[in-house]
């Protein structure tokens, strides 16, 4: 810029712009008024202010291929299909056991409880009952290894899996530079990671108090940038379509 003026721009984004390409958890758009200091020997940084979204992910899904519940009521094999949606242990049980009744079997023979002592989760089984995990269910996410459970009480053999390994919310964006930031011993192009403070149906929204700034790819004018949300595994966090906002500051240094 002329007169020794740096560059400093505000970058306010919003998923559901008219503008935007893709979907709310990996957009991208065309800039047409986004133009920095065109000088070789100038270096731009990009923070992120503020950010919003949605706790809108499922832990249960066709998707995730962990949707079916399998079980025996003593003459019938029967397959329950879970809505898509995001689940406790305790919200599984409730869901199960309303399934179970409008098949016309008895609800109370299986048994789904989160035991906060040993931190794993028990099944009970009554009569001639038997449940069936297989891989296409709720093992992973309860704890069980694959098998036919009968008759009695059963702990599962590892802690509960619940949350599908997502601890954490990272949001990538095409304009840092992924030469100077590393998760664990990966570039990346994140450029802020939290972890939720709320429960699922939540709004997620936080105001970054001390800006972290990270280098840019970019020189001069900007034409296309596009931004994920991610967990901390890295793979795409599907928002089911909730809107995101983010604001970033970029500036000349």
């Amino acid at each position: 810029m002329s007169n020794g003026i740096k560059d400093s721009v505000l970058l306010n984004l919003t998923s559901s712009g008219e503008d935007i390409q893709g979907v709310s958890h990996n957009f991208s758009l065309n800039f047409s008024n986004l133009s920095l200091n065109h000088d070789t020997r100038t270096r731009h940084e990009m923070a992120l202010v503020s950010y919003s979204m949605w706790y809108s992910w499922y832990n249960v899904s066709s998707a995730l291929s962990n949707n079916l519940f399998k079980y025996n009521n003593g003459s019938v094999d029967r397959i329950i299909t879970i809505d898509n949606g995001q689940y406790g242990v305790s919200d599984l049980n409730s869901f199960i056991k309303s399934a179970m009744t409008a098949l016309g079997d008895v609800a109370d023979n299986i048994k789904i409880v989160g035991n906060f002592n040993s931190l794993k989760v028990d099944l009970t089984i009554v009569g001639s009952y038997t449940v069936t995990f297989d891989g296409t269910g709720l093992d992973t996410l309860l704890g069980f290894s694959a098998g036919t459970y009968t008759v009695g009480v059963s702990s599962s053999d590892v802690q509960p899996n619940i949350t599908n390994s997502i601890d954490a919310v990272q949001i990538h964006s095409s304009l840092v530079s992924p030469t100077s930031n590393l998760i664990n011993n990966k570039q990346s192009s994140c450029i802020h990671q939290f972890t939720p403070q709320s429960g699922p149906g939540s709004n997620l929204s936080s105001e970054i108090k001390s800006l972290i700034y990270l280098p840019m790819t970019n020189l001069g004018s900007i034409h296309f940038a596009s931004f994920s949300i991610k967990d901390n595994l890295g793979r795409s966090l599907d928002l089911n379509g909730e809107a995101v906002s983010l604001v970033f500051h970029i500036r000349e240094i």
